[in-house]
């Protein structure tokens, strides 16, 4: 039984450390994990993201399982070239694309990190889009002058995001940033360092003779 504790403590132990540091790290960095800024640019009314699968049986190949993702609050920071009012959104996938239909648009297709080079696909249509504010399939949005802040906490579903000017105008170019907070770290932490340590005590504890 003595052995059996060890063995289960040292586990708890190094879980409940390593959730405690990046818990530490996450406080530190304004509580959020965060990507550099970078430029995206495109002469067409509007961005999109590729498909973000949230809790589905019918993930991506190269989504790991279970994806730690998913349960991370996210925070996307726009912040315009220009002083041109932007709307960021959070939309269902298949009420993203049908809005986009028929109006000129590039659709995220990859990206490589060193160096960081994105690749998009371009949509033939229209020069401007109807404004996107005010509709109401859009679940997260942040809209306005100046740099905008959009804070999402997914749900299950296939999502996409979207850029744009506010007017549904041609021509976008903003500096992006991509957040997360992961909520549980902290109580998760905690409770994995107190339950390895009492199995560490009741381990070492002197038997009764």
């Amino acid at each position: 039984m003595r052995v059996l504790r060890f063995a289960a403590a040292v586990p708890l132990l190094l879980a409940g450390s390593g959730s405690a540091v990046a818990a530490a790290a996450q406080a530190g960095s304004d509580g959020w994990f965060a990507t550099p800024e970078y430029r995206f640019a495109t002469p067409t009314a509007a961005l999109k993201t590729d498909e973000i699968q949230v809790g589905a049986d019918e993930a991506h190949a190269a989504d790991p399982r279970p994806d730690v993702g998913e349960v991370a609050r996210v925070r996307i920071t726009v912040r315009p070239a220009a002083d041109v009012p932007v709307f960021v959104g959070v939309g269902p996938r298949a009420e993203v694309e049908e809005y986009l239909r028929g109006g000129a648009h590039e659709e995220f297709v990859s990206a490589r990190l060193r160096p960081f080079r994105t690749t998009f696909r371009k949509a033939a249509g229209a020069p401007r889009l109807p404004a996107p504010a005010g509709r109401g399939f859009w679940v997260a949005t942040s809209a306005g002058p100046g740099t905008r802040v959009l804070e999402w906490d997914k749900t299950s579903g296939a999502w996409s995001v979207v850029v744009m000017r506010l007017d549904g105008g041609p021509g976008v170019d903003v500096r992006t940033s991509i957040g997360l907070r992961f909520g549980f770290l902290l109580p998760v932490g905690a409770g994995a360092l107190a339950a390895g340590t009492l199995l560490l005590v009741l381990a070492l504890r002197p038997r009764r003779v």
